[in-house]
């Protein structure tokens, strides 16, 4: 075979070669690029779910609620003076949720753009049983019992509530544990509530 063949054929191997190596490196450098960290994937990790557009029911339920509080640069996206309908509700959530995952507006996204839920099943979520609020019966009794005995002495109380009183402990931690239960998370003081409830409204899942 003729050097002229030789240097041929190792000229196409070595461009393959590098070729191949160039497509590798590529591909690496795409599977190496950080995911974008948004209030989207922020707000999916903590256990919520973004709110499907076609849930006409829903997005009523939110519109309405923004709409109470649309004058209200802490809880609007934007202070209106008007009140705005579902389709602009879900064009504000469309672009707040891709902002990034440190924005300030992450507790606007998660009031307005998820899915509704109250405090009690949304523990369920992040591994927590939300212990019975039922007003008859002894259920979870023990459990209530024991959060009871803590809860005097500790420095960790839920808001308004200072002591259970003198009478069955267990009940008046309880019966207050059904108010932070029920609040939902387009509402104030979710997040308060759910901190409270994850201590002294339930147990680990």
């Amino acid at each position: 075979m003729s050097k002229f063949v030789l240097y041929s054929m190792a000229g196409v191997g070595g461009a393959a070669g590098i070729g191949g190596g160039i497509y590798l490196l590529h591909e690496n450098s795409k599977a190496s690029k950080p995911e974008k960290r948004t209030i989207k994937s922020k707000l999916i990790k903590a256990g919520f779910k973004v709110l499907d557009t076609s849930d006409s029911q829903h997005w009523t339920t939110l519109k309405n609620e923004y709409n109470k509080v649309k004058q209200e640069s802490t809880k609007a996206f934007e202070t209106h003076t008007q009140d705005i309908n579902e389709e602009k509700l879900k064009s504000l959530c469309q672009s707040y949720l891709e902002k990034d995952e440190e924005d300030l507006s992450y507790g606007k996204v998660k009031r307005w753009c998820m899915v509704p839920v109250t405090v009690s099943n949304h523990l369920e979520s992040i591994g927590r049983k939300a212990l019975s609020t039922a007003n008859s019966g002894d259920t979870d009794k023990s459990h209530w019992e024991t959060l009871a005995t803590k809860y005097d002495n500790s420095s960790d109380k839920i808001a308004s509530l200072d002591n259970l009183g003198s009478g069955q402990k267990w009940e008046a931690l309880r019966n207050k544990c059904k108010d932070l239960g029920d609040k939902k998370n387009y509402e104030d003081e979710f997040d308060a509530n759910l901190s409270a409830s994850v201590t002294w409204c339930s147990i680990s899942a």
